[in-house]
């Protein structure tokens, strides 16, 4: 039976509904205490065995590059090496997750490329593999494989599996505002920021699929300096909190994207109805049991 030439894959976004920064490392990176969740929202990834020798990106976002400053590239390159070669290869990409939001886009991406050339090429390489080579891609790569949701650790690579939360409705909002994720770390001041707040209560609740108490206890330390920065942030946040039937709200990741745990998909659209003329990017998603998919 012949392989497939063209593959696609769904490269799923995720959401931080905790982050902690515990720590700095030697190496510059920070250490983490996270509660990563999958969410529907996704990119798809087409994969196709090229003609000519070589990688070739393209995308239909003009701001993402198509060179090796592409993660979804390096991660292609990279199993590439480990393989030792795979001939030419053809990546097509069409957004949908926003750029540069907090989300994981890019390494949803990245880890989309690992698990769909595994395939493709039916390389036959274990989930360990590609999660060691994600990590060496980025922070977010291993859990965008992984998916599901899970507690994160280290730089959010060392991974506990938690259960997946089943399609809680969310409303997730961006104003437009691209926040480099490099420059909110580099500018931490955690002696400033500290906080006491434990993971171990809302690991409980997303075990016990407590959705309210998921909401509850939604936390994200890199508000601080992030809404220090961008204070209309922060009436974002209200405004998103104080919706009818919103569990909680949070920003994602180091930002700028907001979301919000809605009771039923009918009040979340309603949400979304109220906010998507005034910023770039709302939409109404759920959460999903997996990082990628493939079609």
């Amino acid at each position: 039976m012949n392989k497939p030439k063209t593959l696609r894959v769904r490269a799923h976004a995720k959401i931080n509904l905790h982050l902690n920064v515990v720590g700095k490392r030697e190496d510059g990176y920070h250490n983490l205490e996270t509660v990563f969740h999958s969410i529907d929202l996704h990119d798809e990834v087409i994969l196709r065995k090229g003609t000519k020798t070589g990688i070739t990106v393209k995308c239909d976002h003009p701001r993402v590059p198509s060179d090796s400053q592409n993660l979804a590239y390096r991660a292609a390159q990279s199993l590439s090496d480990v393989v030792g070669g795979f001939g030419g290869l053809e990546i097509q990409i069409h957004k949908r997750i926003p750029v540069a939001a907090g989300l994981a886009g890019g390494s949803a991406n990245a880890a989309a490329v690992l698990y769909g050339l595994n395939e493709l090429f039916a390389l036959g390489l274990s989930e360990d593999v590609l999660l060691k080579i994600g990590a060496q891609l980025g922070a977010d790569v291993p859990f965008c494989l992984h998916g599901g949701a899970a507690f994160g650790t280290g730089i959010g690579d060392i991974l506990t599996p938690l259960p997946a939360l089943s399609d809680v409705p969310l409303v997730l909002i961006n104003p437009g505002i691209a926040i480099s994720t490099a420059d909110i770390f580099k500018n931490l001041d955690i002696t400033l920021t500290k906080q006491k707040k434990e993971s171990i209560i809302i690991q409980t609740c997303v075990k016990k699929g407590d959705v309210v108490g998921v909401g509850k206890n939604l936390y994200n330390l890199l508000e601080v300096p992030v809404f220090s920065k961008y204070p209309e942030l922060t009436t974002l946040k209200t405004q998103l909190s104080t919706q009818t039937g919103c569990y909680g709200a949070l920003m994602s990741g180091s930002g700028a994207t907001m979301f919000a745990l809605i009771e039923n998909i009918a009040t979340a659209q309603q949400c979304e109805s109220r906010f998507k003329n005034n910023v770039s990017f709302c939409t109404t998603t759920v959460t999903n049991p997996v990082g990628v998919r493939i079609q």
